[in-house]
């Protein structure tokens, strides 16, 4: 044990964030199956609610570690709170989606984060948007047009619940992204759950359906994977550089698409994947030219300074 744990240390900050995140995506994906069956039966405030409540279970070993004061500490509850709500909204589509379409299909159109990122900053945050990244914008639309294939197949509920659910995660891992330069990850995932069942609960309320102990059995399970997928990349985030473990996000296509075909027999057209290529390779040339302007920011920052 000691010498793995110095074969990890001597590693570099950017290749642990890629082993971390792609583990985190393979968890995620486990998670995805475990609420699957549920998801059939129980409405999407109930799954939202649920999947959190049973997760925060798993989050009482830190207050073991840690004491029950310290991982609550943060400057910025605020954010925190935002990004609670947004999440849980994007949870809620999400679980209306789950059970309509394939993994696959699910996991491809969530890679068009990074094309309402871009809206969203130039809409919103007065944020100069150039030709090219406009075009990258429109590539991954097509992309996203290519899975869909409007006019030749039917655009049911699950395809836009999915489309509606991608910006509202996406806003969630950039405030997570933030709140990662100044909290640790356990106090990001603690404060993740606290929100998301707050703004859960009053929607779970009013909507109620008894989980049974199959339900509560498959909650349990889900909780496991999606805490510790939630911690693991929270500690990715925090020790490389997110350019560097943003294409890891595309290996979740594989691990959805085999969990899809091997348990429940789904096969995703040809037309998911030339989709799912043509938005990522929109969403990396999007990255590399974030990544190309934080440099000039930070070259032109330093030369002003004296």
């Amino acid at each position: 044990m000691t010498r793995l744990r110095a074969r990890w240390a001597a590693l570099s900050g950017n290749l642990q964030g890629i082993i971390l995140v792609a583990i985190s995506g393979v968890l995620f994906a486990a998670l995805n199956v475990a609420t699957i069956f549920p998801a059939q039966e129980l409405n999407s405030y109930m799954m939202a609610f649920c999947r959190y409540l049973f997760g925060g279970l798993f989050l009482l070993p830190i207050f073991w570690r840690k004491g029950f004061v310290e991982p609550f500490r943060t400057q910025r509850i605020g954010l925190h709170a935002i990004r609670g709500a947004l999440h849980s909204s994007g949870m809620q589509l999400w679980f209306v989606a789950l059970p309509l379409i394939t993994l696959a299909d699910i996991t491809a159109l969530g890679f068009t984060g990074p094309i309402f990122i871009t809206l969203g900053a130039a809409l919103f945050l007065g944020e100069d948007v150039r030709l090219r990244r406009w075009m990258a914008v429109m590539v991954g639309f097509i992309g996203a047009m290519l899975i869909v294939r409007p006019g030749f197949t039917e655009i049911g509920i699950g395809v836009l619940a999915a489309l509606a659910a991608t910006p509202l995660f996406s806003a969630s891992n950039l405030m997570a992204k933030a709140l990662a330069r100044t909290d640790d990850a356990d106090t990001i995932v603690i404060w993740q759950c606290i929100f998301i069942v707050l703004c859960a609960a009053p929607f779970a309320a009013v909507f109620w359906q008894t989980p049974t102990w199959e339900h509560i059995g498959w909650f349990l399970l889900a909780g496991l994977f999606g805490t510790v997928g939630h911690l693991v990349m929270q500690y990715g985030y925090q020790v490389a550089e997110i350019s560097a473990v943003q294409p890891i996000g595309f290996l979740s296509l594989i691990w959805n698409t085999l969990f899809g075909f091997i348990l429940f027999q789904q096969q995703p057209s040809t037309w998911t994947f030339i989709g799912a290529a043509v938005i990522f390779a929109s969403a990396m040339y999007i990255s590399h030219r974030e990544a190309v302007r934080r440099a000039q920011v930070r070259t032109a920052t330093a030369e002003a300074k004296p």
